[in-house]
């Protein structure tokens, strides 16, 4: 092996093979002194980068299990849609939830009731994890949501779960895990299929995705890496120096990430894949810029040691300052406030630094042992390609410039075109278990049915009111409005529609249909009430004549009482005179025939009395106010009483009298016979005159409390016709006002219900129906203070079209809303298109921050560097345009040939290494163009190109292999941000380092280096 090519002495005298003792350390320049040092020690200086390597891949962990531990959120913890999250778990869930997952049960065949075995299997096992699992939504504890869980088409159904892991952070990926070991567990009948998804498991799916890429993209760089420096350089020890150069670096850059994480700072899946990216294109082009240097440095001088000390003098330096553009600008992404860019930016300076060590230190170590076996560079033809290249810039820099920046504009001129992507389900396969759960999801429910955004009105009261509740309703319908939305869901229009029996037109146009009913049945009884008014009139006049025969009826009575106790009298007389008839005869014939004749004619007159009172009974007994006035009525039952008696007794009595006496007058019968009889009808007839008596007294009685009711009634009656015709004429007009009111309902129905009304009345009643009570839960807190509209689109929320619709409707509510009841309500906006806004707002300030202070960090190190403010000012210029022209050249392959839009985060990491780096090679170049002092000349231009081409060539395309190997991932971001770097490098290589620096060069010759000016001081040697 190449070891045995020095040999050791002693650490202050170390031979390289065939050449004389090392130069003591350089002191004054601290790279040089370190390299000198490095060379007077290199025993020492291996054996403390192997005993490093060795200690750090022993002692840490992996980098990968460091990173799967401390892995940062996705979003900052105050980003508005996090907080929207914490405000909805606090109001409407345990407020504990910091994301939702999704798991979805599916059967192709129909849900069944091993199914439903599967589901509570699957509830059990989330309840089962209270730390983990702080909400579940299922219809076993809710029944009411089983329609709303369950797909239309009765095949599948899912259990929102809410987890206390932020997304993207360490426990989430954990919960995600777990989550999928309790499906395992649940099992599943044939047929059926369990999926889980959700921001959380999309990305765990993700970092996922870009752990398994990493292997592969680490196998893809070194192949790559080897065959290109095979190609370089042809020699195997030379090929090996590089490579154990990166791989010192590579094996200390994770040891020292990974005790870093564990210490505390940020990392991600991502610092893994762009650590390993650096390290093979940083400290390999470092290798090779001072291999490059030393065999031309070695050509010249034929000494080993003198040329790997002249080499580390004259490129140290500008090794530091290429190097410092890198580290510097990786590690303004700290600041940034999206985790996938503070995560990456300290890994790839921490990266950068231990590769320049490395190369500042080993690798001189390893050029001195080896130097002969590297051999000399070839001389310098003047046929040579890069001979020929800087001799035509040097000859025509105005129409290379024009072409090279031509070139590079039009490419440039696809940039604005770019369309970023917030869609971390469209970032990774298709085929990972996240996306297979979204696609069953897609294939059964609603498009975005677990993906809505969401409004949250926080106030001070409750909104339960029906003031606030229509202000609710008026922000629900300005939402309603917004281009792309395709459904609103709020206590005002819990179904996605219109809660049409709370509007005002709906209820003034069914009131105006009451009133014209009712207007039209008045209109219809309005001839019953002038009947009714002529009928009063003839109901007076028939009670005042009631009250006139009541009046006769009591003096007829008075009269008929009298004649009746004058009967009595008479009867009593009769009763005696027949007991004295009994033991007297004398005139017995005579006086039996007088008596006939008084009983026929009592008899006669009885029964014109009777007959009388049965025609007064009779009459009243017709009289329909006698049967509804209780005096009346009560007398009618009494006379009949007496009519039913009287008819009986008393004339049957003295019927039968007048028979016995003119029986005995004409000598029909026997004496006593006669007498007996003739005595028992006068008994008879005397007890029924009295009765009769006693009844005409009562039904006097009656009848003078009827005469005095009749006259009342005559009063009342003839009051109430005249009253009956002023509510007919009252009638008439209620029923012109109810048609006028009608119709100017009707109106004001159809006017509520234009676009622009906002007519709503929901009383705060209506919301304790049972038909409310889901409604009620879901959209309204507890204490009626968190209200929580729901709202979905007709595309994907994490598009750059649901983005932008969430942005547009979180603005229409804040403006819906001034002017409302809840005017002074805090607003908070939330949801899946919420990741991207938030995202999107994140990456603006990232992108103006990191950009501003990248490139002020780029021109103060160029302007230290070549001591110069012109050429800093167009090299900078140079780098922004190739970094410009990349990203346009990434905009047409990837997003208008391929249609997939570009990452989020591809733009500003591809600026921070395109810049960085270019600035590298700027540095490297103008270097070399200043070792010839202040007075820049068109040839010296042209030397320099033709020093530098094949280096700088060579370094740009072994750094655009490090990143060639991440297009082959699986994972977009990766692979368009592998494709961006990679073509940049290789326009900053091929294009802005050959044609257009030098062609400015040219131009402005010994200006480059204004304000300095030949004579007024010595160019530095050391860059």
């Amino acid at each position: 092996m190449f070891l045995q090519n020095f040999v050791l002495e002693s650490d202050s005298n170390i031979r390289c093979q065939g050449d004389r003792p090392m130069p003591a350390p350089v002191r004054g320049n601290p790279v040089t002194w370190l390299s000198s040092t490095a060379l007077k020690f290199p025993a020492l200086t291996v054996a403390i980068w192997l005993a490093l390597s060795a200690v750090l891949v022993v002692v840490p962990p992996s980098l990968e299990d460091v990173v799967e531990r401390g892995t940062t959120a996705f979003l900052p913890d105050g980003a508005p849609s996090v907080r929207g999250l914490d405000a909805m778990g606090s109001a409407f869930g345990t407020g504990k939830a910091e994301a939702y997952a999704f798991i979805v049960l599916v059967n192709d065949d129909g849900l069944s009731k091993a199914d439903g075995a599967t589901y509570r299997r699957l509830v059990a096992g989330l309840d089962a994890h209270p730390d983990e699992v702080v909400e579940v939504q299922d219809y076993l504890e809710q029944p009411q949501l089983r329609t709303v869980l369950t797909s239309k088409d009765g095949r599948a159904t899912y259990i929102p779960v809410g987890l206390k892991a932020p997304i993207g952070s360490p426990r989430s990926n954990e919960d995600v895990a777990l989550l999928r070991g309790i499906v395992d567990d649940a099992g599943t009948a044939p047929g059926t299929k369990v999926h889980i998804t959700g921001d959380p498991a999309t990305v765990a799916d993700l970092t996922t995705a870009v752990e398994e890429a990493s292997d592969r993209i680490h196998l893809i760089s070194v192949g790559l890496l080897v065959l290109i420096l095979a190609l370089i350089y042809r020699r195997l020890v030379t090929v090996l120096i590089p490579l154990v150069t990166i791989g010192v670096a590579l094996v200390c850059t994770r040891g020292v990430l990974s005790i870093l994480g564990e210490s505390g700072l940020a990392l991600s899946s991502y610092t893994s894949a762009f650590v390993m990216a650096i390290v093979l294109g940083a400290g390999t082009d470092y290798s090779v810029f001072l291999i490059s240097r030393f065999r031309d440095e070695y050509r010249d001088t034929g000494q080993v040691a003198t040329a790997i000390q002249t080499a580390t003098t004259r490129i140290g330096t500008a090794l530091v300052a290429s190097a410092a553009t890198v580290i510097l600008g990786a590690s303004t992404l700290i600041a940034a406030k999206l985790g996938i860019f503070s995560t990456t930016g300290p890994g790839m300076a921490i990266a950068v630094a231990v590769s320049l060590a490395a190369t500042l230190t080993l690798t001189p170590v390893l050029i001195a042992w080896t130097g002969t076996r590297i051999g000399p560079a070839p001389a310098i033809r003047p046929e040579s390609l890069w001979s020929r290249v800087g001799t035509l810039v040097a000859a025509r820099p105005a129409r290379v410039l024009v072409g090279s920046v031509l070139f590079l504009g039009i490419l440039a001129a696809f940039l604005p075109t770019m369309t970023l992507s917030f869609n971390t389900r469209a970032a990774q396969p298709s085929d990972t278990p996240s996306n297979i759960g979204n696609a069953a999801l897609t294939k059964h429910f609603a498009p975005n049915e677990t993906l809505p955004d969401y409004i949250l009105v926080t106030a001070q009261r409750d909104m339960r009111n029906p003031k606030d509740l229509a202000s609710l309703n008026t922000l629900s319908r300005a939402i309603a409005k917004v281009p792309g939305v395709t459904s609103v869901r709020s206590i005002t229009q819990p179904s996605g529609e219109p809660l049409s029996q709370a509007q005002i037109s709906k209820q003034l146009t069914t009131l105006a249909k009451q009133l014209n009913k009712a207007d039209r049945k008045l209109t219809k009884a309005q001839p019953g009430l002038i009947e009714l008014s002529d009928g009063a009139a003839e109901l007076d006049r028939g009670a005042n004549k009631l009250a006139d025969g009541s009046v006769q009826a009591v003096d007829g009575v008075d009269q008929f009482v009298t004649g009746l106790t004058e009967l009595n009298e008479g009867l009593e007389t009769a009763a005696d005179n027949t007991d004295t008839a009994a033991s007297g005869a004398g005139d017995l014939a005579e006086g039996a025939l007088q008596l006939a004749r008084g009983l026929q004619s009592a008899h006669d007159k009885a029964t014109l009395g009777v007959e009388g009172l049965k025609a007064i009974e009779q009459a009243l007994a017709k009289d329909l106010l006698c049967g509804v006035d209780p005096v009346c009525n009560k007398a009618r039952k009494g006379l009949k009483q007496i009519v039913d008696a009287q008819d009986e007794q008393l004339l049957g009595g003295l019927q039968e009298a007048a028979d016995a006496a003119l029986s005995i007058a004409n000598g029909q019968s026997t004496l006593a016979d006669g007498l007996r009889k003739l005595h028992g009808g006068l008994v008879r007839a005397e007890k029924g005159s009295g009765q009769l008596a006693d009844g005409q007294k009562v039904f006097r009685t009656k009848l003078l409390q009827l005469a005095t009711g009749t006259e009342e009634l005559a009063a009342g009656t003839s009051a109430l016709s005249p009253g009956i015709n002023q509510l007919a004429d009252e009638t008439s007009r209620l029923t012109d006002g109810l048609d006028q009111a009608g119709t100017y309902l009707s109106d004001v129905g159809a006017q509520a219900n234009t676009a622009d009304a906002g007519g709503f009345y929901l009383p705060a009643s209506a919301l304790e129906n049972r038909d409310f009570a889901l409604a009620r839960t879901t959209f309204l807190s507890a204490d009626g203070r968190v209200a929580r509209i729901q709202i979905s689109g007709e595309t994907d929320p994490l598009s750059v079209d649901g983005v932008d619709r969430y942005t547009v409707t979180r603005d229409a509510a804040a403006r819906a809303i001034r002017g409302t009841t809840l005017a002074d309500a805090d607003l908070l906006a939330t949801g899946a298109g919420g990741l991207g806004a938030d995202l999107q707002d994140y990456l603006d300030h990232d992108t103006r921050f990191v950009v501003g202070l990248v490139l002020l960090i780029v021109l103060l190190i160029l302007i230290l560097t070549l001591r110069s403010l012109i050429a800093p000012v167009y090299l900078l210029a140079s780098v922004i345009l190739s970094c410009g022209a990349a990203l346009g050249l990434t905009t047409l392959f990837w997003q208008h040939l391929m249609g997939q839009n570009i990452e989020f985060n591809v733009p500003v990491i591809t600026f921070v290494l395109l810049v960085a780096v270019g600035a590298d090679y700027n540095i490297l170049l103008m270097s070399r163009m200043r070792e010839g002092g202040l007075s820049l000349s068109r040839r010296d231009v042209a030397d320099a190109v033709t020093a530098t081409g094949p280096v700088i060539t060579s370094a740009g395309v072994i750094f655009a292999s490090a990143f060639v190997a991440l297009i082959g991932s699986s994972v977009h971001g990766l692979a368009q941000t592998g494709f961006a770097v990679a073509v940049g490098l290789l326009l900053d290589t091929f294009v802005v380092r050959t044609l257009v620096v030098p062609a400015c060069a040219a131009l402005l010759e010994e200006h480059n280096w204004w304000p300095t000016r030949p004579g007024t001081g010595e160019a530095s040697e050391s860059a």
